[in-house]
């Protein structure tokens, strides 16, 4: 019989060395578990530490950025502020020419102007025009019949003159008459400008002339939305009855649109009337007084980065009968200067008849939707878009964004368009006025209508300025 025998031990030794070797691997898995998830936690508080870094960067950066401009502006001020000191002591204290809001960008409309006032300034400036008018006849012949003999512009009477003086000394500011900020909370619809005059009776003056103004501030959803359009309306006369007239329309738009339109009623008549060559080079003289205004309301403490305004004036130099020959008669011309939608037309009468009645156009709307303003916004580097696909009207934006969505191509501030072609130059056209044919000179800002229930609604207002060029006294 044959018997077979195994060692109790052998296969349970080769099973334990198994189990042994399976027990260290999952050791060894566990441990490099435990390694990576720790290295992954490493690396998210890593992650998380340089975000913090990067955002704290950010802040400082912010802060920073917004120091360096507070810094500015205060440099700004304290610039303005020397600057108006100077003028006070300059000129005794006395106010500075047109009212308006000075460079410290407060509104002075509260002001009266005296005879340092309106006056001095620009009676000043005219008289070195005039003294330099006689050395530029030669260059001005092919243009205009140039005028000789002394001009005799008349001092402006005392303060609290009796106004029996008034009937044997002339004026030399006929009158003066410019819109004024309502500081009142809330306008009704369609009220009236506060107006601003020099002298008292400046309105009548003007009315004698045949020039009139009307400026409400129309219907509006927000009553605390003020009027934002201006006017000015001014007369010098010269001696031989000459004259030397300025009439201009704003139009403020943005949130703060109303003072960029009153600072530009101010500063751009004082501009004007105070360069030696508005005689010799009126087109070239309104250019300056356009960049002057730009210059100044940009350094203003109300906001001018998305807020501005438009601005349509006339000149008009009507320049007296010649001393050497009494029949000929005075010239009269007419520049027109205008950045925005505001416009300038001149109504004419022609025909055998005089019936035939014509109304040309000095102006041009600044917008994107005229093909040579888009061309010329395109070329600075803007774009020309609608706001939304199936929207009326062209906008201006920035490359690739969705500002500044400027409806108008030219204003005055809205410093943020410039950077994508808006500009702050003028078109500047002028007209030799037939003392025959042109009778009529209207100067206006636009106005919105829309249409409710059927019946159409002024909703921003009618404002305009009208001059009859003939049949005033």
């Amino acid at each position: 019989m044959a018997v077979l025998a195994t060692s109790p031990g052998s296969g349970g030794s080769g099973a334990t060395v198994r189990e042994l070797h399976r027990a260290k691997m999952c050791l060894h898995s566990c441990g490099a578990r435990n390694a990576i998830t720790q290295l992954k936690k490493q690396l998210d508080d890593a992650t998380a530490a340089r975000d913090r870094e990067r955002l704290r960067a950010e802040s400082l950066q912010n802060v920073a950025r917004e120091l360096q401009r507070r810094l500015e502006e205060e440099c700004a001020k304290a610039n303005v502020l020397q600057k108006t000191i100077s003028n006070a002591i300059s000129q005794n204290a006395s106010s500075n020419g047109f009212q308006g809001e000075l460079m410290t960008g407060k509104n002075s409309s509260e002001r009266r102007r005296g005879r340092d006032g309106v006056g001095s300034l620009v009676e000043k400036g005219i008289d070195e025009i005039l003294e330099k008018k006689e050395d530029k006849d030669d260059e001005l012949k092919h243009r205009r019949r140039p005028f000789t003999g002394k001009l005799g512009l008349e001092p402006l009477p005392e303060e609290g003159e009796p106004d029996d003086s008034e009937e044997t000394v002339p004026r030399s500011w006929e009158y003066v008459v410019q819109g004024q900020y309502d500081r009142l909370a809330e306008q009704a619809d369609f009220a009236p400008k506060l107006v601003s005059c020099f002298p008292e009776d400046a309105v009548a003056c003007a009315r004698q002339r045949g020039v009139a103004f009307v400026c409400t501030r129309g219907r509006r959803a927000d009553a605390g939305v003020p009027n934002q359009d201006d006017f000015v309306l001014a007369r010098h006369s010269l001696a031989h009855d000459g004259h030397i007239a300025l009439y201009g329309v704003f139009d403020g738009h943005g949130q703060a649109g109303h003072h960029c339109a009153a600072f530009a009623r101010g500063v751009l008549p004082e501009s004007l009337f105070g360069q030696g060559s508005l005689i010799a080079g009126p087109e070239e003289a309104l250019r300056v007084a356009f960049a002057q205004v730009q210059e100044g309301l940009l350094q203003q403490d109300f906001d001018t980065e998305t807020s501005g305004t438009t601005a349509t004036v006339a000149l008009v130099l009507h320049f007296p009968v010649s001393e050497e020959d009494p029949e000929m008669q005075g010239e009269s011309w007419l520049y027109v200067a205008n950045v925005g939608d505001s416009r300038a037309v001149l109504v004419s009468r022609s025909g055998e008849d005089r019936s035939e009645i014509a109304v040309n156009r000095l102006t041009r709307d600044h917008r994107p939707d005229d093909l040579a303003e888009a061309e010329r916004i395109q070329a600075e580097g803007g774009e020309v878009r609608r706001l939304r696909p199936g929207s009326g009207t062209s906008r201006i934006f920035a490359p690739g964004c969705q500002w500044p969505a400027m409806a108008l191509s030219r204003s005055l501030g809205a410093s943020i368009a410039g950077t994508c072609g808006v500009s702050s130059e003028p078109e500047v056209t002028s007209v030799r006025l037939a003392n025959s044919s042109d009778e009529l000179l209207v100067l206006g800002t636009d106005g919105r209508r829309v249409s409710r229930g059927g019946r159409w609604f002024d909703q921003g207002g009618v404002r305009g300025v009208r001059v009859c060029l003939k049949g005033a006294p």
